[in-house]
């Protein structure tokens, strides 16, 4: 069985620490840059570049994974360690995955947080 888009506990105790107002600035934060990083990715299924691929993945893995986005980072991880090995024909695929990915959760994002409305 597949790990969850969101990781609500981790959300729960950042909200604790942080206060949801200031939880709701991250989210919103990275809703917009997931938005840019989905519209990148889909440019790069057109045309795989492995550098900027890489160099996405690696950015998406860390800021989706300190938010509770798990599979979401796992998945950027593994498509991060992959591009090295990966042939031309691979890499394309591999990218829309991981933007079906990230589109999954942003929208799981957006229902446990629907004042953030401009998603």
């Amino acid at each position: 069985m597949p790990e969850p888009l969101l990781e609500l506990m981790t959300l729960t105790e950042l909200e604790r620490r942080l206060g949801r107002e200031r939880i709701l600035k991250v989210v919103a934060a990275q809703m917009a840059n997931g938005r840019e990083l989905s519209r990148r990715l889909g440019a790069l299924e057109i045309a795989p570049d492995p550098v900027l691929i890489k160099a996405l993945a690696h950015q998406l893995a860390g800021s989706s994974g300190s938010i509770g986005l798990l599979r979401l980072s796992d998945q950027a991880v593994a498509l991060e360690l992959a591009v090295a090995d990966a042939g031309p024909g691979t890499l394309a695929p591999l990218v829309r995955d991981l933007r079906d990915c990230l589109d999954a959760s942003l929208a799981v994002l957006n229902a446990q947080y629907p004042e953030i409305v401009d998603f």
